[in-house]
């Protein structure tokens, strides 16, 4: 027994000095030392009570610098956890804290998905039910068209999806149209083989004085786009007395004119709950009279077109500051949670230019931070509007 142990110190001096140190022989006599310092990760979703992904919350492991914060879907991934038994605190203004015991072993990764509460301060749901906006009634003709598909339709929806400005790509995919560049870079059109342009009609008026230069057009004022190749199947209210539809019926509908306020730098988490903290901004349990919505009446997104077709119903929570004079500041709206990005897009479209009662404090006005959750749900007929409340 004694040469045994003998012989085995021989040869951990040797691999000693082979390895320049007698550390290498710790590790090889001590492995499960080394491995209990290898670090651990803790990843999931935050999500709140409707399953919508919360935006921006943080996540941390209690007591230590191991932290994250939650990205667009709700994600999160915590690196540089100490193996052992720990606490993973979540939190985000507007949301009920979290805290939640984990245990980790070393290397692992652990999925840990947290659903946060709001607290009682967010204002009350407003529901979509394919409400129209103001200027619906001009594209009434548009929408009905659209439902019979007799042309080929491209909505605001889809255009806000393009990475594409110009005019030409929004026709591009269309089946049977032809693209091209005339001299001097006029960009124009034709359908099916025609031997002519179509005719073209902006906001429901035929523009016939020469060749459409499609780059002349600014796809942002765009909000609709329908076409027609051949003469059965263009509908009567394109066909003009002058005639010339032979080749083609191509309707242009703009956007409503919304006038925008200077761009702001977008204000982060952390400054947002700094400007909190230090009681520039109010949270609606810090005032006398919470901000409201001038007669009662919430912003009200338009439902977008694929998801209505689909049935398909959501959820977002958005996020912003009324200033004393009751507008949203610039850069100060966010979305804490959506179900979907194009429930997300029409939010932020429908709270341009949105005017409250501004919260008062002691009789004054003061800058309030305010949660607004939009409902979903496609159980209305299309285009109808529900009764004031």
């Amino acid at each position: 027994m004694v040469a045994t142990l003998d012989a085995l110190g021989r040869g951990f001096c040797a691999l000693a000095k082979k390895s320049r140190g007698p550390q290498a022989v710790l590790l090889l006599v001590l492995p499960g030392i080394a491995g209990a310092q290898v670090p651990a990760t803790v990843s999931g979703v935050v999500r709140d009570s409707l399953g919508g992904g919360v935006i921006g919350a943080r996540v941390s492991i209690k007591g230590s610098a191991a932290r994250a914060t939650t990205d667009s879907a709700g994600g999160y991934r915590v690196t540089g956890v100490t193996p052992g038994a720990a606490v993973l605190d979540v939190r985000r203004l507007g949301y009920r804290p979290a805290s939640i015991p984990v245990s980790v072993g070393p290397g692992t990764e652990v999925k840990v998905d947290v659903e946060l509460a709001p607290v009682p301060e967010q204002l009350a749901p407003v529901e979509v039910r394919r409400r129209p906006e103001a200027y619906d009634s001009r594209l009434a003709g548009f929408n009905e068209r659209k439902s019979k598909h007799v042309g080929y339709f491209v909505t605001r929806e889809k255009l806000d999806r393009m990475s594409s400005g110009r005019f030409v790509d929004a026709l591009r995919d269309m089946p049977g149209v032809s693209l091209r560049t005339l001299r001097g870079g006029v960009a124009t059109v034709s359908l099916r083989g025609a031997r002519c342009a179509p005719v073209f009609y902006m906001d429901g008026f035929p523009a016939r004085a020469g060749v459409m230069d499609l780059d002349m057009i600014d796809l942002s004022g765009v909000e609709g786009i329908e076409v027609y190749a051949g003469m059965s199947s263009i509908p009567a209210e394109f066909m003009s007395v002058a005639g010339g539809e032979t080749c083609g019926v191509i309707a242009v509908w703009s956007r409503p004119y919304r006038p925008k306020s200077r761009r702001r730098e977008p204000i982060s988490q952390d400054a947002l709950e700094r400007l909190v903290a230090e009681q520039t901004v109010y949270t609606a349990d810090r005032v006398s009279q919470p901000a409201m919505p001038i007669g009662r009446t919430p912003p009200s997104p338009v439902y977008p077109d694929s998801l209505y077709a689909a049935g398909v119903p959501g959820r977002v929570v958005a996020e912003f500051i009324v200033g004393e004079d009751g507008r949203i500041e610039e850069g100060s709206v966010a979305i804490v949670s959506s179900t979907h990005a194009d429930f997300a897009t029409s939010v932020r479209s429908a709270l341009e230019g949105v005017v409250y009662r501004p919260a008062l404090l002691d009789g004054k006005p003061v800058r309030q931070l305010v949660q607004l959750p939009f409902s979903f749900e496609p159980s209305a007929a299309p285009d109808s509007v529900p009764p004031p409340r």
